[in-house]
């Protein structure tokens, strides 16, 4: 095994350097702390001292943090221990990460938190000893495309008429105000208006009412004051019918509850009522911050007597620095260069543990004349972006590459929430709107120049392992270097139009020499594709898991055969790779040792007559010899529906020769 091991380490290092560039290497100097939700957090000597700093030295190191171009203020002390740090995180997830990554630096002096001076704000004679304390619910339950969301994860359907009944648990309330703020999406829309009644119910109480007509996010607040002081609460929300609408379903997004308590020194955030507060008990160390400018936060230590300036509306983090807790985690940066990759023709982006499985394929590629270059995603994201999954930076890199055809992404994708956190084995897909799914995932836009005019062949190997990447690099070099005359087979549902597609492309493939095969059963396609290599083009119905309402070919199909087929489905859904309960039939066949190669299909949903001008311009580039990724750029630039356009993908190797 250590034998086998040294061999695979060699030959990638052989290959490498024939191959730009080589791997990323951390970056001198420079790390990401990563945090997960908004608060104050502290970087203690301990964390300094492995990083590489002397904790120890008379004056704080020299270091920066930075999130986005900003930097952060910190607030530097000393402890028994040495230098450490506090810093306030602002909660800016993206739709790709559920953390927020600041990136710190060696070697730039700080920005360091400030403390107003106290003459500014003058005290009230009478300071609150309570302000707003804020409970945040949300769940991620259920994916729902269609919800015009930054992330369309929603936490409950309520069906008219129906409910949904919370309890809530207040923390040391105090009479007062109660707000709370309901985040909705208004799932349906039916004649008359208005179509929706909504209502919500505190302890029994009806505290809010809402009425509105037909789809959309929403967002309701309803506010009173609380004179009762109790701990535990019931919320309701009541989904009523109106009258003659034939139904009303809302999701539930998100809920926050305001209420009012009394000030403590525990490290949460507050909302000041007045222009002064008092805490009791003050520990030593006690800070309060301005976090109302989150990126600019503002603080001093609080006084024994526990007066603290406050503007009303503001918030403010209250605690003890020293105290905060730590970031979830703490990387080394990766660094990648663009100018390492001049001229590269065939770019591979893959996380390091896919690299082995990948290094037959690119020696292929590279053998036949094509410049190669294999990036770390990570590395992408670090260097140009903020350390997080990001299209963007994808896509910036990318554009920098102007002598790239061809870019595969090897590894899976994701719609879940943070799905590419924590070094999950995938590269990010950049996702947009399409006029029936909603959120669309639609790898071509890292291909997309800036005045939209489409520049690179995007592919993607759906690999969640080494294991089934390693599959998918064998396949497709078994059909560049075996298969030479695949059959092609035509295949349709059963309604007129998509047989007439069917026979058109059929006659249009004509002059390629290559044997065609006509079918429209199950029984038909199950025997042409167990008789040898075939490039399948159906024309029908699809779902996530089939063709056809009557099943013709299923996902689980794909061990009926043991050659694989490149596949191309003018079809709906079947190749939709991001969901998060179901492999789709594109995936599921490129994981079997059988099913497909490569399979171009829908991940949206999109109508034959508009799938056709894209159709027809693939097959004519197939005829003038292009590969596969070729091929559909040109479908792609010759094609007028954005939907068709952004709703298919091609998963497999942009580069594969359909035949020689």
């Amino acid at each position: 095994m250590r034998l086998k091991r040294w061999a695979i380490i060699l030959a990638l290092a052989l290959l490498l350097s024939n191959c730009s560039a080589p791997p990323p290497e951390s970056e001198p100097g420079a790390w990401f702390v990563e945090v997960e939700r908004e608060g104050g957090y502290w970087l203690g000597p301990e964390v300094l001292s492995k990083l590489g700093f002397d904790p120890l030295r008379d004056s704080f190191p020299p270091l920066t943090l930075t999130f986005a171009n900003h930097q952060i203020p910190i607030l530097p002390q000393k402890t028994p221990s040495g230098w450490g740090f506090f810093f306030f995180a602002p909660h800016q997830p993206s739709r790709y990460s559920g953390r927020t990554a600041f990136r710190l630096e060696k070697g730039r002096t700080p920005s360091i938190i400030t403390c107003p001076k106290e003459e500014s704000l003058p005290l009230e004679a009478n300071p609150s000893q309570s302000a707003l304390a804020f409970l945040h619910l949300e769940e991620d339950n259920r994916y729902l495309p269609q919800a015009e969301a930054e992330i369309p994860w929603l936490w409950a359907p309520l069906y008219a008429p129906g409910s949904l009944t919370f309890t809530i648990t207040l923390t040391e309330p105090v009479s007062g105000p109660v707000t709370v703020t309901l985040r909705i999406w208004s799932h349906s829309s039916f004649p008359p208006a208005p179509d929706h009644l909504l209502r919500l119910w505190w302890d029994n109480r009806l505290v809010g009412e809402w009425e509105w007509d037909g789809m959309g996010m929403k967002e309701f607040e309803a506010g009173w004051k609380e004179e009762e002081t109790s701990t535990n609460h019931t919320l309701v929300l009541e989904n009523l019918l109106p009258e003659k609408v034939e139904a009303s379903v809302i999701w539930l997004d998100s809920l926050e509850i305001a209420w009012q308590r009394k000030a403590e020194v525990d490290g949460s955030e507050w909302e000041a009522l007045v222009q002064a507060l008092k805490v009791e008990k003050v520990p030593p160390g006690a800070y309060a911050f301005d976090i109302t400018e989150p990126l600019h936060p503002q603080g001093c230590p609080i006084p024994p007597d526990g007066l603290i300036p406050t503007y009303p509306g503001h918030r403010y983090w209250i605690g003890i620095p020293q105290r905060a807790p730590a970031p979830e985690g703490v990387r080394p940066a990766k660094s990648l260069h663009r100018e390492e990759f001049s001229g590269v023709e065939y770019l591979a982006i893959a996380p390091p543990d896919f690299h082995s499985a990948l290094l037959p394929l690119l020696d292929y590629r590279r053998k036949e004349g094509l410049k190669v270059g294999l990036a770390d995603p990570q590395a992408i994201y670090d260097s140009f972006g903020d350390g997080r999954p990001s299209p963007e930076a994808i896509r910036k890199f990318v554009m920098g590459l102007p002598s790239l055809r061809y870019l595969l992404l090897v590894g899976d994708a994701s719609s879940e929430p943070g799905g590419y956190d924590g070094g999950a084995l995938r590269v990010v897909t950049p996702f947009t709107r399409t006029s029936v799914l909603g959120e669309t995932p639609a790898d071509i836009l890292l291909g997309i120049g800036p005045s939209g005019e489409m520049k690179v062949a995007v592919g993607r190997f759906p690999a969640s392992s080494s294991e089934s990447l390693a599959l998918m690099v064998n396949k497709t070099l078994r059909w560049e270097r075996e298969q030479n005359r695949p059959t092609v087979l035509l295949l349709w549902d059963d309604e007129p139009e998509f047989q007439t597609a069917a026979e058109e492309v059929s006659r249009l493939l004509e002059p390629s020499g290559l044997p065609i095969r006509l079918a429209e059963t199950r029984t038909q396609a199950l025997e042409a594709l167990g008789g040898g290599p075939v490039w399948l083009n159906y024309f029908g119905h699809g779902s996530l898991t089939g063709f056809g309402d009557e099943r013709i070919l299923e996902a689980k199909d794909s061990s009926k055969w043991r050659e694989p087929a490149l596949v191309v489905a003018w079809s709906c859904l079947a190749a939709h790779f991001i969901h998060p309960a179901q492999e789709s039939m594109a995936e599921a066949w490129l994981r079997s040792p059988g099913g497909a190669v490569a399979f171009i299909g829908p991940v949206g949903e999109t109508p034959l007559a508009a799938q056709m001008p894209f159709a027809l311009a693939f097959y004519r580039a197939i005829l003038q010899g292009k590969r596969l990724g070729d091929a559909w750029l040109e479908a792609l630039k010759s094609g007028n529906s954005q939907d068709v356009a952004f709703g298919y993908v091609l998963l497999g190797d942009p580069a594969l020769r359909v035949a020689k």
